[in-house]
Formats: C-alpha cells, structure tokens, sequence
C-alpha cells in the first residue's frame, strides 16, 4: 500500500472532524473553558478539565492531540500554540519520499502552570508544576517545577 493510501486512511475522517474542532475552539466567541472542552473532544488529555482556562486562537496540534497532556489549574493565553511533532533536518531519511526525518513526543503541562500570550511550546518537553511562562516565549527544552520563563531568549529568571 503506498505512504500516501496510508496516511489517507489513518488521517481520513477523524482529521477532518479534528479540523472542524480546532476551528471551533479557537473561536472569541465561546468562553475559555468551553475551549477546552472542545480540545478535549479532539483528544487532548486533562486532569480536571474544568479547572483549565483557554483563550482565543490557541493552536493545539493537529497530527497528535493524544500527545498532549494538561493538568489541572493551567492558565493558557490567546496565540499559544503547541506542537508534538517536528522535523529533523540533520538527520536526513533514506527514504525517496520523504527528505527530513518527522519525529512525534509527549507535551506535559503540570499542574497551576500560567502560560502568557503567543508563546510556542514544541518538541517533547515538561511544564513543571507552578512554572509561569511570559509572553511571545518559546520552549524548546523541560523547564523546571517553580520557574519563570522571559524573553530574551526564553531565560529562566527563578529556579527553586
């Protein structure tokens, strides 16, 4: 069976409801915790699904929501987008169809963790419980339970 009857097959209908979802949840006009119920719908993983607040145009991954796990009493700014999957383009694949290697992980986002606006969490990584993450941030790495995460270049300026 070729890769792409493949992808077409897992991805089919599921992607497509996943996609209406997604639209719908990043919409100014529900309120941040019907948000998330939405996200949950599509598959992310929360604790206490009430006790999580979304807000506007937040963009969950589209390929693997599963992988993504929020616990409870986060805080989550509009713009925020998350990511479990990237592309490594060091390590090029031998395969003809495909140039960049695409790898899939785990985000967990740890108990009374504030996210602020527009930040970008990628990559498999830990939010550590209690850690604040200010606005436009973009995590890459863990960050540990208690930090405080800024701009420039994403610095931890508290570590406990």
């Amino acid at each position: 069976m070729s890769r792409y009857l493949e992808s077409k097959k897992k991805y089919g209908i599921r992607r497509v409801i996943n996609k209406f979802l997604h639209v719908i949840a990043k919409s100014s006009l529900l309120s941040g915790y019907m948000r998330s119920r939405i996200q949950k719908l599509r598959g992310v993983n929360f604790d206490d699904v009430n006790t999580v607040f979304f807000g506007e145009d937040i963009i969950i991954d589209g390929i693997s929501p599963q992988n993504i796990t929020i616990k409870n009493g986060c805080q989550i700014g509009a713009g925020t987008k998350i990511v479990t999957h990237y592309y490594d383009n060091k390590e090029l694949s031998s395969s003809k169809d495909y140039h960049f290697r695409f790898y899939e992980g785990k985000v967990v986002i740890e108990e009374d963790v504030f996210i602020g606006f527009n930040c970008v969490i990628a990559k498999p990584v830990t939010i550590g419980r209690g850690s604040v993450l200010g606005a436009n941030t973009v995590i890459t790495k863990d960050v540990p339970p208690g930090s405080i995460i800024v701009l420039p270049d994403s610095i931890n300026i508290k570590k406990h």
